[in-house]
């Protein structure tokens, strides 16, 4: 029971921090959007860059991108099968809810808890597929089945380019098979660069956990299908997870630090961005019920992972 204290206390207390801010309006709206840009387009982006920069590369990290880009089109098409399980208008929206994941905001807050964050690049290799698929067969079908216009391949590149975390994970996958960063750190200016990084990137989880607790909405008008989507996730991640592991076992090999990576990153909600993309206040609601209900089974896991580890 400590153990699992030691891991989930600070998440849950940072969670209920932003929560019990939220109701006593102590911070508004403006600062919560302040505080987000500053973790999701400086931060976390200097996280992932320092985690997949400093990476020792090899063929096995080409293996789980692609495994994990196969998983993403495989749960995505599973989707689209599952959907008549929730009542319009809701139902075009499942086969996004069950895939692609909250990595930034939910998944690596949760796994540096636990694991440092000098092992974030374990969790950022598995995103790397996660935000090619976002940027691709994921937002252009999207914008289809939302009614807006089909996205082209310039809108798509558009997208990308406009997005931190993206160009943090082209930059340090690049800066990581060069070397460069490696050799800054053998450097006399190792140090320096080291102090400068923990300096940005200490803050992370703290903010980030305390942005999900203020920005939780559950709705009781939409709790039926949204709990009918959160038990298809649930179905459909707890079947990917076990089929990714295998896969990961099989071709990259056996790595504990990985392995928690998984679980922790495939049991993370759909992305948070999601409902920003959505046109409709219907849609959007539902979307942000549905994520903010699929917290509470990421910090379940979470703890669970914790008990075995801590």
């Amino acid at each position: 029971m400590i153990k699992i204290l030691e891991a989930l206390l600070p998440v849950l207390l940072m969670m209920g921090l932003g929560a019990f801010c939220k109701a006593r309006g102590w911070l508004k709206q403006e600062s919560i959007n302040g505080l987000k840009f500053l973790a999701t387009k400086i931060i976390l982006p200097v996280a992932i860059f320092h985690a997949l920069s400093t990476a020792d590369y090899s063929s096995s990290i080409f293996k789980i991108v692609l495994i994990m880009f196969c998983m993403l089109l495989i749960s995505f098409g599973a989707g689209f099968l599952v959907k008549g399980f929730v009542k319009p208008p809701y139902r075009k929206y499942v086969p996004f809810l069950v895939s692609v994941y909250e990595g930034g905001m939910m998944a690596y807050p949760l796994y540096t808890n636990l694991c440092g964050t000098e092992n974030l690049s374990q969790i950022a290799v598995l995103d790397i597929a996660g935000l090619l698929f976002g940027f691709s067969v994921y937002m252009s079908l999207l914008r289809a089945v939302d009614g807006s216009e089909k996205m082209g391949v310039r809108d798509i590149c558009l997208d990308a380019v406009k997005n931190p975390a993206f160009i943090a994970t082209v930059l340090g996958i690049l800066c990581g098979l060069t070397g460069i960063v490696r050799g800054l750190l053998e450097s006399s200016a190792g140090d320096l660069y080291l102090i400068c990084e923990s300096m940005i990137t200490s803050p992370l989880s703290a903010i980030i956990l305390l942005i999900v607790g203020y920005e939780l909405k559950p709705d009781r008008a939409l709790m039926i299908p949204c709990l009918k989507t959160l038990l298809l996730r649930m179905a459909v991640q707890a079947v990917m997870i076990l089929g990714v592991l295998a896969a990961v076992h099989r071709f990259a090999g056996r790595n504990q630090l990985l392995d928690l990576a998984v679980l922790i990153y495939m049991s993370a909600p759909a992305t948070f961005s999601l409902q920003t993309f959505v046109k409709t206040e219907e849609g959007s609601t539902y979307i942000a019920t549905t994520n903010s209900l699929y917290c509470f089974i990421s910090i379940a896991v979470y703890a669970i992972a914790a008990f075995f580890v801590r």
